[in-house]
């Protein structure tokens, strides 16, 4: 047994029961507006955008609206036409190619234009991450004020993994020069739907 094992066998022996420590209730702080119009505007201030469907349009005929170039989509969600489902891929790596990936968020968070995703919406962490665009359904009626208020979510205690998104992934130089799509999603578009 190597040193890092000794360590790590302690750490899961002596990790406190964390029913027996529950967390303190968080503070209802902040504006409580979880609007969907908030909701938009702090998506598009980080550089998220809008998926508009028009009145009866199929899924897959947005998306290939807005991705004419598109070549591999996947999707987390059923009933996405002409897409892989993400459980036909073998591992992360097999992420890599995805053009334009589709998942549904577990909900929103009106502050800050953020969705959350867990594992239990992603199947494979790294779609998320690896798909040059990610396109996510939400759910007006799972909209929440903030942060305080998505705290209070079941999410927050029932995922091994979760992430909060809000627009593409974006870096910017000492010169103040802003990139999006450095080091993860090109895009990300939130389609409203109601599940």
């Amino acid at each position: 047994m190597t040193a890092r094992d000794t360590i790590l066998d302690a750490l899961r022996r002596n990790r406190p029961d964390p029913g027996s420590h529950p967390l303190p209730p968080p503070a209802t702080l902040g504006d409580l507006d979880a609007g969907r119009e908030r909701f938009v505007a702090s998506l598009r201030l980080l550089g998220g955008d809008v998926m508009e469907r028009a009145a009866g349009e199929p899924l897959a005929a947005a998306i290939a609206r807005h991705f004419p170039a598109a070549r591999m989509i996947c999707a987390a969600v059923p009933g996405v036409d002409g897409a892989i489902p993400v459980q036909d891929l073998p591992d992360a790596r097999a992420a890599d190619p995805v053009d334009v990936a589709v998942v549904r968020a577990a909900f929103g968070i009106a502050e800050t234009g953020s969705i959350f995703l867990s594992e239990a919406q992603l199947h494979l962490n790294a779609l998320a991450h690896l798909a040059q665009h990610l396109v996510v359904l939400l759910d007006p009626a799972q909209l929440t004020a903030n942060l305080h208020t998505a705290y209070r979510r079941p999410e927050f205690r029932t995922a091994r993994y979760g992430v909060l998104m809000s627009g593409p992934s974006a870096t910017a130089d000492i010169q103040g020069v802003l990139i999006r799509g450095a080091q993860g999603v090109r895009s990300l578009s939130v389609c409203f739907d109601p599940s």
